[in-house]
């Protein structure tokens, strides 16, 4: 690998000696656009160009194809998701230079082809930056290749639906935050490496702060620091970012992932429920200017109000389950059978993980599934009626699980009671924590309060109908062996 790079290098190191030889500077440091490749993109759309013909047209953007004929040449240049075509006299020096992939600054009046296009005809081009790799054919390029993983923004400027669900998660991100904003959230930073990873159950990413010599964690989410937030009198916060687990890769799963995760004092659980349905309906209509998406062969309206059902009304309605007449005994041979492990056996828990293989993929249409067993989570506050449940909630949207929320736990010596409970239901590595700071911060009172947390990525799966989460995050975790090995 290391006699591959330097050959490579020695090559570009001998291109760009050439073009300096030339008299052609492959990196000046700036060019003045007057006219952007979008904006005259969108007045041909909207056929509002012909006023400008025979105007002077300044503008600049990556070669995606160069075609040579014996008195023109045709070069098509991109930026920000659109293109425009550019006509130049083959006489011209710098087009000997000019391949596909380069940056370049052109000026010249606004012409119509013999075809009746719109072009720049260059009177002058100037090269910004030379791609001492030429860029592959553009609109064409192999998903399943090593190159699309590696040379990822390579294969956002060839893939046109892959630059537009990263564009499109990128304003959800955005469509989030205006929502909340507008409800009076206060987007407050909670820390990313943490003592005692909380807030979920999952392994996380470890790491030494040597200064301290201790170790620490990256956050697996940001929940017990904005519950801090609320302790401190903050009485509505949010935070929206990325999250780190240690586990899963696969095509809902990259462990670093986006989320929105937001705290509202004086609140409960139903409270929370309308939140979540109102701004997921608000981003995605932002994003898409309609309610209803195009999920695989699905129509889905995320118009609220989103159904409601109990997950043991969910396991009789779409398992033929019904969990009040099973026996532990029942629910271990359905278990084995959909050949799903348990190291621990809890009724609570068994019963949500047979919700989960039996349940989850066909709840399509936005529904909140509630009052889930009081062992689901160490978090949340005991239901107010049903004894042995607690007031949470999950949202599913296509079959996706889309938001996970509590009536959170304010009672410091309950919270202490469950994080001790998980230390010995579940095997060390399955446990929630015991994070004995945040109980006795929590000593000092919360009031009542509602969270939820909500799976940004996943959503832009759903939107942009999307198969994979990797499709939509820019640059998803994959082995380097794998890259290097293609």
């Amino acid at each position: 690998m290391e006699r591959q790079s330097v050959e490579k290098v020695g090559e570009w190191r001998h291109l760009l000696a050439s073009l300096r030889g030339a008299g052609v500077e492959p990196y000046p440091h700036s060019f003045t656009v007057e006219h952007s490749i979008k904006a005259l993109n969108e007045l041909r759309r909207q056929a509002l160009l012909d006023p400008w013909l025979g105007a002077t047209i300044r503008t600049a953007g990556r070669v995606t194809d160069v075609r040579r004929h014996p008195n023109v040449v045709f070069i098509d240049l991109y930026e920000d998701g659109a293109r425009f075509q550019v006509m130049a006299d083959p006489k011209l020096p710098i087009l000997e230079h000019v391949w596909r992939g380069d940056f370049i600054g052109v000026e010249g009046p606004l012409v119509k082809t013999q075809r009746g296009d719109y072009a720049v005809k260059a009177s002058s081009i100037v090269l910004l930056a030379k791609a001492v790799q030429p860029l592959p054919e553009w609109g064409k390029v192999d998903r399943s290749s090593p190159f699309y993983m590696r040379y990822r923004s390579v294969a956002m400027v060839l893939d046109l639906q892959l630059r537009w669900r990263v564009a499109a998660r990128a304003r959800l991100i955005q469509a989030f935050r205006e929502a909340m904003w507008r409800r009076g959230f206060l987007e407050i930073p909670t820390p990313v490496l943490q003592p005692i990873y909380g807030g979920a159950a999952a392994r996380p990413f470890t790491t030494k702060i040597w200064a301290i010599d201790e170790e620490w964690y990256l956050r697996i989410s940001p929940e017990l620091y904005l519950k801090r937030y609320i302790i401190a009198g903050f009485p509505k916060v949010f935070e929206i970012g990325p999250q780190f687990r240690n586990e899963d890769i696969d095509a809902l799963h990259n462990p670093e992932f986006w989320s929105l995760e937001a705290y509202q004092a004086y609140a409960d659980y139903k409270d929370i429920m309308r939140l979540t349905e109102e701004v997921v309906y608000e981003a995605v209509r932002a994003v898409l200017g309609t309610g209803v998406v195009k999920y695989r062969e699905w129509s889905i309206n995320l118009s609220p109000p989103w159904r409601r059902v109990t997950l043991h009304d969910a396991l009789r309605e779409f398992a033929g389950v019904d969990p009040d007449r099973l026996t532990d005994d029942d629910i271990k041979e359905r278990l084995r059978g959909l050949q799903v492990p348990l190291r621990v056996y809890n009724r609570g828990v068994a019963l949500v993980k047979l919700f989960e293989k039996l349940v989850e993929k066909k709840l399509v249409q936005p529904t909140f599934v509630l009052d889930y067993p009081e062992e689901s989570t160490p978090l949340c506050k005991p239901h107010r009626e049903k004894p042995g449940l607690v007031e949470r909630f999950e949202a599913f949207v296509g079959g996706l699980e889309v938001a996970n929320a509590y009536t959170e736990l304010n009672d410091p010596v309950k919270q202490y009671e469950f994080f001790a409970r998980e230390e010995e239901l579940f095997p060390k590595d399955e446990a929630h924590p015991l994070d004995w700071d945040f109980v006795e911060e929590l000593s000092f009172g919360m009031p009542p309060t509602g969270g939820v947390g909500i799976g940004v990525d996943r959503l832009a799966m759903i939107i942009t109908n999307a198969e994979s989460i990797k499709d939509v995050i820019p640059y998803p975790i994959v082995s380097r062996r794998s890259l290097v090995e293609g």
